[in-house]
């Protein structure tokens, strides 16, 4: 599953074969075959390990904060990274893949609806907190993601993005989204909301 993690992310979904992960991981292709019944059973099982890894490590991370806007923007600085751009690839080849594989369409699924799961948790914390003014935080994560997801094209493109600007602009929208303050989530702060 590391190796054809590994190469979802570095390739691409449409260079996932059984041939090349048993290349990649050592092992003859028959070993990979005897695991996945079917390519789209590969494809889907490879883009699910690389993208339950991937959100682990972001969600985990940000979990570190005590403060539900900290989270958030730990979760925020971690999404509008030039860095992601091979994350937002592998995404925009499972949406696009998923049309014709069912299996990888019930993982792109899975996988969109544990991440929206988690940050409406860090939202609804937030809520309960007092921290964010939010009437949904089902709809306010989902949002969010929508906004962040909006990147994978511009990532496909290889085109230069100005992440500066591009962050801005889309903190500037969440803090509306959560009831902020101008700058509550692009600002440091210290526990007792104050800058520094």
């Amino acid at each position: 599953m590391r190796a054809a993690s590994e190469i979802a992310v570095n390739e691409g979904l449409d260079k996932l074969t059984a041939k090349r992960v048993a290349q990649a991981a050592g092992v003859v292709p028959g070993l990979v075959d005897y695991h996945f019944k079917s390519a789209d059973e590969l494809v889907a099982a490879a883009f699910s390990h690389a993208a339950t890894a991937d959100n682990d490590t972001v969600f985990e991370h940000a979990a570190r904060s005590d403060r539900p806007v900290d989270q958030v923007r730990h979760l925020m600085q971690a999404w509008l990274h030039e860095d992601r751009d091979p994350v937002s690839l592998l995404w925009l080849d499972a949406w696009q893949a998923s049309r014709r594989r069912p299996a990888l369409l019930t993982a792109v699924t899975r996988q969109m609806k544990a991440a929206q799961d988690r940050l409406e948790a860090h939202i609804e914390a937030g809520v309960s907190q007092g921290c964010f003014r939010v009437d949904n935080a089902d709809y306010a994560a989902m949002h969010l993601l929508v906004l962040i997801d909006g990147l994978s094209p511009q990532a496909a493109m290889r085109t230069k993005i100005d992440y500066v600007e591009v962050r801005e602009l889309i903190t500037a929208t969440a803090e509306r989204i959560l009831g902020l303050g101008e700058g509550a989530l692009s600002a440091t702060q210290d526990h007792d909301g104050t800058d520094t």
